[in-house]
């Protein structure tokens, strides 16, 4: 176990562990990021914190202790995170995050997407023969994909990807790791669309990649999606945990700043949730001060891309509806404008968080409106199953609403 993923198992920050063992925050860093090689003394120290064997610090505590080859796609760490992978990242017992029995049921044979997750194949493969810059302009494309709601596409393009991704990682150290958490990092993006239970173990995969990687984008990346698993499941007390830890080590890297912005706004969706009013608003405060400063990379690598104000906003409506403060949030949904976002995802967001606010306060014919314009904009988003849910909803509560029927139809929410 290494340093990094046993603090956050602990659910400690990197100032609390260093103040345990009497040592700085930032020698912490150094050494969750391979820049320092702590000494025998110092690991006893932070397994005692940590209520672990000094063994398993010892033995691959930092990144810089990893040589390329160790993250091959057949070796025996890569077999061991396999097979733990519920609990390895996650900090909290098996019966407690696996889904509920609504979860997408498995295919009666392995398909592209379960081989490339879930078995390893020496055999020689041309999808594993990517160069690193050909990994990431397919990523690239992915992101993309997702992006423009085109999710049937992006879970296509995926499998291969992530064949060449591992293999990447096994070749070319951190660089290749960077890579392999974009690529686990994206197959979360599009499992969590339909809770699938997928997203649990690629959401894992991505934070082992993440913290090979020590780069601050993937750390980012990978927290994020291992967030949303934990909160579309209830686990509120536990993503509260990896929100929080994740602020606080990466919040001076600009690199991470908009993912980090991203994860603020879930984590002030999931703070409305549990009904912390006072939590919800400061993070939503948080978040609007990072977009404020807006982006410090050029182009964005990665779904969901940068950190806009129309975002902000949509999350504001959300929390807002969701904390019961109707006024607030009806603001919000009017200084919004779908039509006018350049991203189908987030114009599709707007549209379909705006349908449920008109839905809630009486205005059936507008949520109908809105729902009828994300399905003709955004056809593969408009079929997602919460979307469907809620029109077949509507189909109860408003059954002789103009339109609502045959709409309904040609969703399959009738």
């Amino acid at each position: 176990m290494r340093l990094r993923t046993a603090r956050t198992l602990a659910g400690k920050s990197q100032a609390a562990l260093g103040a345990e063992c009497g040592i700085s925050q930032k020698q912490i860093s150094r050494f969750e990021r391979g820049q320092t090689v702590p000494g025998d003394t110092e690991i006893r120290l932070l397994a005692r914190a940590l209520e672990i064997d000094p063994s398993a610090l010892a033995h691959g505590a930092t990144g810089a202790a990893q040589d390329a080859g160790s993250y091959g796609a057949g070796g025996n760490e890569d077999d061991v995170l396999r097979r733990n992978f519920v609990t390895a990242g996650l900090g909290i017992g098996t019966a407690a995050v696996l889904p509920s029995a609504t979860a997408v049921a498995a295919p009666a044979t392995p398909t592209d997407w379960d081989r490339a997750l879930y078995t390893t194949n020496t055999a020689p493969n041309p999808s594993s023969n990517l160069s690193s810059t050909q990994l990431s302009a397919g990523l690239g494309t992915v992101a993309r994909h997702l992006a423009a709601t085109r999710y049937a596409e992006a879970e296509k393009a995926l499998p291969r990807l992530i064949v060449a991704a591992r293999a990447s990682a096994g070749r070319s150290g951190r660089r290749g790791a960077e890579l392999l958490t974009r690529a686990w990092a994206l197959a979360t993006a599009v499992k969590v669309k339909e809770r699938h239970p997928d997203a649990w173990s690629t959401s894992s995969w991505a934070v082992e990649a993440a913290e090979r990687s020590q780069h601050p984008l993937a750390l980012a990346m990978a927290a994020r999606g291992q967030y949303i698993c934990l909160r579309q499941h209830g686990q509120h007390r536990q993503a509260r945990m990896v929100a929080e830890n994740a602020v606080a080590d990466l919040v001076d890297e600009e690199l991470a700043r908009p993912v980090l912005g991203h994860l603020l706004l879930e984590s002030a969706y999931g703070a409305a949730q549990a009904g912390r009013t006072a939590d919800a608003e400061a993070l939503w405060e948080h978040a609007r001060s990072l977009a404020r400063k807006g982006s410090t990379v050029a182009i964005w690598p990665d779904y969901p891309g940068p950190l806009t104000r129309e975002q902000v906003d949509r999350y504001a409506l959300c929390i807002h509806h969701t904390l019961g403060d109707t006024r607030r949030a009806v603001g919000h949904m009017e200084a919004l404008n779908a039509a006018a976002v350049d991203v189908p995802h987030t114009a599709a967001r707007i549209r379909h968080d705006s349908a449920k606010l008109r839905r809630d306060i009486g205005d059936m014919s507008g949520a109908l409106r809105l729902l009828q314009n994300l399905s003709a904009d955004t056809p593969q988003d408009a079929r997602r199953t919460q979307v469907r849910t809620m029109v077949s909803g509507m189909m109860h509560t408003t059954p002789h609403l103009p339109g609502l029927r045959p709409f309904a139809a040609s969703l399959g929410a009738v």
